[in-house]
């Protein structure tokens, strides 16, 4: 009998022990470099640094960048609209977009995030017993499957991903990497 509790307390340790490390554990979808975290597409890459006073002074000159000031500790913002260039993009990538950029500085490494990309004339806002639900709008909505959060393999989706994927790479891109 001491026997099967013994067996027991060490099966439910090792049932909890799993759990926890499964709930750690997050699933994500990637293209390139574009990721799903947390149900939201960003894109994100590493960049050597070299000289944080020529990021800076590179990030102030560029129009998508320039509300960025790394020096003085603003290393995340708004980006202003900007607009992307490329063959057989859909209508609303025309439009123009704003997106949220993350600038992280590890050691002689720099990590930029771009998330958050919204194409401001395509929000689509309704409301649905009292409560405003926007719909529409992001790059979210449009890459990824309403079900599961996942990044939708199709062609069009690879040349939206391309295209923005150089659009930032022209940005942030310093070294020729």
């Amino acid at each position: 009998m001491k026997n099967n509790r013994r067996i027991f307390y060490a099966f439910s340790v090792l049932i909890f022990f799993t759990n926890i490390i499964m709930a750690q554990m997050q699933k994500t979808d990637s293209i390139g470099n574009f990721y799903v975290i947390d149900n939201h597409l960003m894109w994100q890459k590493y960049y050597s640094l070299d000289d944080v006073n020529e990021l800076d002074e590179h990030l102030k000159n560029n129009h998508f960048t320039s509300t960025l000031d790394i020096l003085n500790y603003k290393t995340s913002s708004q980006s202003n609209l900007s607009y992307i260039e490329g063959n057989n993009l859909p209508q609303y990538t025309n439009e123009g977009f704003i997106a949220f950029i993350i600038i992280d500085i590890i050691q002689d490494r720099v990590r930029v995030t771009v998330r958050d990309i919204i194409f401001p004339k395509y929000i689509q806002t309704a409301y649905y017993n009292g409560v405003k639900d926007q719909r529409g709008g992001t790059l979210d909505y449009y890459i990824l499957r309403t079900a599961d959060h996942e990044i939708k393999r199709n062609s069009g989706t690879y040349n939206i991903l391309d295209t923005f994927d150089n659009s930032f790479e022209a940005v942030f891109n310093l070294n020729g990497e």
